[in-house]
């Protein structure tokens, strides 16, 4: 089942962060990405050791961007926080902010993608769908992985491979991780899961510190 959401493009790249770690790792990534358009396995194997260099240093994300959000839509508190985005729409960088003994939701990402665990320690459940995705609102899941992760893990999204997981922080101390992802992932609409009815909806995540304009644009529709 796909639910890829088409986005207008924004006026301009988005930065919410001022790193200048972050702006050359963005530009690594849309060199590499677009030399490798054809390939994004080969995409996500020249990025990793990038990536790597960039979750190693610990002074350029600020704790603005570290902080739970207790009015967020994934619930749990847990902090989504945009750090760039393209223009296009077509990559973002955001970091994900779990509190301790909390998990996401069982949810998709629909775009390539890396995640690397930043700070905590986190265990990963990783599923993938054994139905055809016929029946709407049911989804069959089976749990294909279950890894614990530690500062500097790194692992990667290629749908249908890996893309639906969740995650929960197992530290004592709040855990963040850093979300290199090929689509506006908070603003498009895609699936949440829930293994025990073996049902799916489709949600949008959104940012703690950017709203969606598409979600605005519904809401407005909605008072009128």
């Amino acid at each position: 089942m796909t639910n890829q959401t088409i986005l207008e493009p924004l006026p301009e790249d988005q930065w919410f962060i001022e790193s200048q770690e972050l702006r050359s790792f963005v530009a690594t990534v849309r060199e590499i990405s677009a030399s490798t358009v054809d390939d994004r396995t080969q995409t996500l194997a020249r990025l990793k050791s990038y990536f790597q260099e960039l979750l190693a240093q610990q002074q350029w994300l600020s704790e603005k961007f570290a902080q739970v959000n207790p009015e967020s839509r994934m619930g749990g508190g847990i902090g989504q926080w945009l750090l760039y985005r393209a223009k296009d729409r077509s990559l973002s960088v955001f970091s994900l902010v779990i509190p301790p003994g909390s998990t996401t939701p069982v949810h998709d990402h629909l775009a390539w993608g890396l995640i690397g665990l930043y700070k905590g320690n986190q265990e990963e459940t990783v599923y993938r769908r054994v139905d055809n995705g016929d029946a709407e609102g049911h989804a069959q899941l089976q749990v294909t992985e279950v890894q614990s992760l530690q500062p500097g893990d790194i692992y990667c999204l290629l749908p249908p491979d890996g893309d639906i997981h969740a995650v929960k922080t197992t530290s004592q101390s709040t855990s963040v991780s850093i979300h290199l992802l090929g689509n506006d992932t908070g603003c498009i609409l895609r699936h949440q899961f829930i293994p025990e009815s073996h049902s799916v909806k489709s949600f949008r995540s959104g940012y703690s510190n950017a709203p969606c304009k598409e979600e605005q644009e519904k809401e407005h529709a909605q008072v009128r």
